[in-house]
């Protein structure tokens, strides 16, 4: 009896995955896009879910400039404007050589007038992945 309730358990906490695909698909296009930029390297994305279904976006790379670490940023931006409607926490770290330092960002948020700028660019908002539509 014992060993079917530890079955069980096993089975129902396997089923209650946190994993949610558009933002594992979002963290590697945003891999990819980085790797494509000119003066981008050592590009590591990293996913990762909590059990609260918060869902985290760790972007490490090296960038040739202070203009590149703009470009990269903005790419960060429009494939998350474009990829998701779920909430993702970022850490960035680019790291700029010639700048001699790194820009580091925690958090990519949307204000009234990155809305308007952002749907003025790409389009309205991703709503793939959204656990309320419409919000």
């Amino acid at each position: 009896m014992r060993r079917l309730a530890v079955v069980l358990l096993a089975f129902v906490l396997a089923g209650c995955g946190t994993s949610d695909d558009t933002v594992e698909d979002l963290g590697d296009r945003i891999e990819s896009d980085l790797q494509a930029e000119d003066g981008v390297s050592a590009v590591v994305v990293e996913y990762r879910s909590d059990l609260d279904y918060r869902q985290h976006l760790s972007v490490t790379a090296t960038a040739r400039d202070q203009d590149v670490v703009s470009r990269a940023l903005e790419i960060v931006k429009r494939d998350y404007w474009t990829g998701t409607g779920r909430r993702v926490e970022f850490t960035i770290d680019f790291t700029s050589r010639s700048a001699g330092g790194s820009v580091r960002k925690n958090e990519i948020r949307f204000e009234l007038g990155d809305v308007v700028e952002m749907e003025r660019k790409y389009g309205p908002r991703s709503e793939a992945g959204e656990l309320e539509p419409g919000r």
